[in-house]
């Protein structure tokens, strides 16, 4: 029996067409390049998602918020107008 292991072990296995090997190197590799160029998507979107929070939690400037004031009265006074529009519809 140590005979057939040993002869099992020691003869060489025919490789008749090894392209296939080939050609999934080539897979393996382009699927690796590929995920580390996502590894380093994610870290700049990660970064940059973490940039974008921190603009958004920051207070707002004065000059922001002076934009914020005019915008919401602009939007009062043009509601207040369609109110009186359609009160003297009513009323009529």
């Amino acid at each position: 029996m140590a005979k057939a292991q040993q002869q099992i072990e020691t003869e060489p296995i025919p490789v008749k067409d090894i392209a296939w090997l080939q050609a999934l190197e080539e897979k393996v590799h382009a699927a690796a390049g590929r995920i580390l160029e996502l590894r380093d998507e994610n870290t700049r979107l990660r970064q940059k998602i973490e940039e974008l929070e921190e603009q958004l939690s920051a207070p707002a400037t004065d000059e922001a918020a002076g934009r914020w004031v005019d915008e919401r009265e602009e939007i009062r006074g043009r509601v207040a107008r369609l109110v009186q529009l359609l009160e003297g519809l009513t009323d009529g």
